[in-house]
């Protein structure tokens, strides 16, 4: 038997959850590694070590599929930073460290992420689905400044939207830019600049007697 020949397993031997799982797992390393458009159904199930019944039984087709592995691994990263950090954090260290982890190794679900957006274009119930998942991390961002905005630590006359686009536009971007192989500051010299933007968002007058200050003490 070659090496590489995946072993086959009824779906009797397996609970629907962990049928599931194992599909959604193997279509997700596929649609990371070939993208949408190759990657076949055929393969997907040889992967996961079903046969493409186990896949129609439960999916319409590869489409239908990657939807549910969006949902299952998509690149929800901020909400996944959230729960992992110190629930003691200010609102405003949490936007920190949250800025902090984009440099760290990229997350599995960062390929089929990327390529859900490029297959997005093509399917409107799969750019619905990511719709979603972008909205609900919108609430988790926008209830994070709300809470700095409370706390006076960021300004209050700031337009909560505008703040979550920008936080969206550093991540996402960031993403990107690792996926391109780009050069990376170091980790201080990117910890110093969120914390400088994040900064910048405090109340003016708080800025202002900042600004005051380090001029009287240049004085």
């Amino acid at each position: 038997m070659p090496l590489d020949t995946v072993i086959e397993t009824t779906t009797s031997d397996l609970t629907n959850s962990k049928l599931s799982d194992r599909l959604l797992a193997a279509a997700a390393d596929l649609f990371a590694e070939k993208g949408y458009e190759q990657a076949g159904v055929a393969e997907i199930a040889r992967r996961a070590g079903v046969t493409t019944g186990a896949i129609y039984s439960r999916y319409t087709g590869k489409a239908d599929l990657l939807q549910d592995a969006v949902k299952n691994h998509a690149a929800d990263e901020i909400t996944r930073l959230l729960r992992a950090e110190d629930n003691s954090q200010s609102p405003k260290d949490i936007l920190a460290d949250i800025g902090e982890h984009l440099l760290d190794d990229l997350h599995e679900s960062t390929g089929i992420f990327i390529e859900a957006l490029v297959a997005a274009r093509r399917d409107p119930d799969l750019a619905i689905v990511l719709h979603q998942l972008a909205a609900e991390e919108d609430g988790e961002v926008a209830k994070i400044i709300e809470a700095a905005q409370a706390s006076g630590s960021i300004d209050q006359d700031l337009d909560n939207l505008a703040l979550v686009r920008l936080a969206h536009a550093i991540g996402y971007g960031m993403n990107v830019t690792r996926l391109l192989g780009l050069e990376l500051p170091t980790k201080d010299s990117w910890t110093d600049v969120i914390n400088r933007v994040i900064n910048s968002f405090a109340p003016t007058s708080e800025n202002n007697s900042e600004i005051n200050g380090e001029k009287n003490d240049n004085h």
